[in-house]
């Protein structure tokens, strides 16, 4: 059942402390869907969305992605099959538009000709800064954009996005 899931969470748990975050959380995403996670502030969604993509733990339960267990050896979570967008903003600000998608290209060992049509394609889809622009430089808005397109840039078979919306404008939303 876990290999046929693009997400398979069963018993899921997790405690900070003695507070219960996830508790006996279940959860099914059929590969090829589009599943959203909606819960109050502080429910555990960035939590769980953290031990999907293989940064933290479980106390207990399982998890599985695209078949394979997070942080083993071999499974490409976290790598390459996942693309992790997280809620808060993680470019490095001296980067340049350009720099910071190429850097994550290059992370995942992309040829150069494959980053340039992987830049110039997101560029247009969801019409990032200029790519001589300085992260720094850049609105909220425009680095929710600029990480949106680092987390695609190698084509993942999984994109998991935390809060991919917040600061971006109701029209960049909708295309």
């Amino acid at each position: 059942m876990a290999t046929t899931q693009a997400v398979y969470v069963q018993n899921a748990c997790k405690s900070y402390d003695n507070k219960e975050v996830l508790k006996n959380l279940c959860m099914h995403v059929p590969k090829g869907s589009i599943y959203g996670l909606l819960g109050a502030s502080g429910c555990g969604k960035t939590t769980l969305l953290s031990c999907i993509v293989g940064r933290r733990d479980l106390n207990s339960g399982d998890i599985w992605v695209l078949g394979g267990k997070p942080g083993v050896k071999g499974s490409g979570v976290p790598g390459p099959r996942v693309g992790y967008m997280p809620q808060d903003i993680a470019l490095v600000a001296e980067f340049t538009v350009k720099d910071a998608i190429y850097y994550f290209g290059r992370i995942f060992d992309m040829p150069e000709k494959k980053i340039d049509e992987r830049f110039n394609e997101l560029s247009s889809l969801l019409d990032l800064p200029p790519e001589s622009r300085y992260i720094r430089n850049c609105s909220g808005g425009q680095q929710r954009r600029i990480s949106f397109a680092a987390s695609m840039v190698h084509m993942p078979e999984l994109l998991i996005l935390d809060e991919p919306t917040v600061g971006v404008d109701p029209i960049l939303r909708e295309r």
